[in-house]
């Protein structure tokens, strides 16, 4: 016979109210404050712990040979669901700055050289996220796994070998079918399309009498290395030269493909890849979101004061705002977007194939 359940005993309650072991009280001068530090940094690790369940199941069916066109609905609301987590995070910070900057004073020197970099789940966040580890900023030579616990390092290292979502995103995109036609190649097209809309920004350029000659050149350097990026999508050999030097990170195929999605996002069959995207784009903003307000959270605290970690703070956290970014080629695509008007026509065998079968 199967036993009743007890609420307290299923969510494991006893366990989880007497998690909390404050420093101060441990050293005789109780710090009313730290009660509220510790529950909301433990809140925090039970939302990454959610978070990393969701991607796991994500990347799983994206790097698959083959995925139906339902599971891009699964991941869809998988990637929704961490996202509705990152916006709701921030709010934590909110919270914990109820508490003053004195007020954490009177326990911060008990918690070195504990710190928020120790956070192995946040580690495994962003490694699965798919931030590029040659481009991690790192507080020293020994990199961020040496602070990390045994176990922890070695749960890190094993993270680093596994699929990430940036390498599934690839995975699945480069397998996009619906590019090319017995008389269409979508990246002839769209590269001549886009090629005129170039000369027409030039020809509009000459038209603005109030800008300087000096003014004039940068306007015109920038058009011109907006399409020289532009050409190498569709250079395969020029495209990896901009890989391997750094500046590209998403392979040809990836991002010709998502530029496709994009660009065709109208069609039945790519609402949901389209939509995929974008909710992926909108999560690695989130992130960045999450860090800055972190980083605000930190300067009211401790303003340019080293971290209990031995980070320099505040600046550090600010420069991962931007460098820690996952998905910035796909950001980027919105550079070559043009208006409905100017898209190329897409066969018509090929837009049968992207609608759905009643309306085929």
């Amino acid at each position: 016979m199967k036993s009743d359940v007890y609420y307290g005993s299923y969510l494991q309650l006893d366990t989880l109210l007497q998690a909390q072991h404050p420093e101060s009280v441990k050293h005789g001068k109780p710090a009313h404050d730290e009660m509220l530090f510790i529950i909301v940094h433990q809140a925090f690790e039970l939302w990454f712990k959610q978070i990393l369940f969701e991607l796991k199941d994500v990347i799983n069916i994206l790097q698959r040979d083959y995925v139906p066109e339902a599971e891009i609905g699964t991941c869809l609301a998988r990637v929704q669901r961490v996202n509705r987590i990152l916006t709701m995070l921030p709010d934590q910070f909110s919270i914990l700055e109820t508490m003053t900057p004195m007020g954490f004073m009177e326990f911060r020197d008990y918690l070195n050289p504990a710190s928020g970099f120790q956070s192995w789940q946040f580690r495994l966040f962003e490694i699965a996220l798919g931030v590029d580890e040659s481009k991690r900023l790192h507080l020293d030579k020994k990199g961020y796994v040496s602070r990390l616990a045994q176990e922890h390092q070695d749960e890190v290292r094993q993270a680093l070998e596994q699929p990430t979502l940036f390498s599934s995103v690839q995975s699945w995109l480069e397998k996009m079918p619906f590019m090319q036609g017995d008389d269409f190649h979508f990246w002839v097209e769209y590269r001549n399309a886009v090629k005129s809309i170039f000369d027409h920004d030039r020809a509009e350029l000459q038209k603005v009498s109030s800008l300087t000659s000096e003014q004039l050149e940068h306007q015109e350097r920038q058009i011109y290395s907006l399409e020289q990026n532009f050409d190498a999508l569709f250079d395969e050999h020029r495209f990896e030269e901009l890989r391997a030097a750094g500046s590209k990170r998403l392979s040809q195929r990836a991002t010709v493909a998502a530029l496709f999605v994009s660009v065709y996002a109208k069609y039945p069959l790519l609402q949901g890849p389209f939509k995929l995207l974008d909710t992926i784009l909108e999560m690695d903003n989130l992130v960045s979101l999450f860090r800055y307000r972190h980083t605000s959270m930190v300067t009211r605290m401790i303003g340019q004061r080293t971290g209990t970690g031995g980070s320099s703070g505040a600046d550090y956290l600010m420069q991962t705002v931007t460098r820690h970014r996952a998905f910035g080629d796909i950001a980027a695509l919105s550079s070559y977007l043009l208006a409905p008007e100017c898209v190329p026509t897409l066969p018509a065998d090929i837009v049968r194939k992207l609608q759905f079968a009643v309306e085929s």
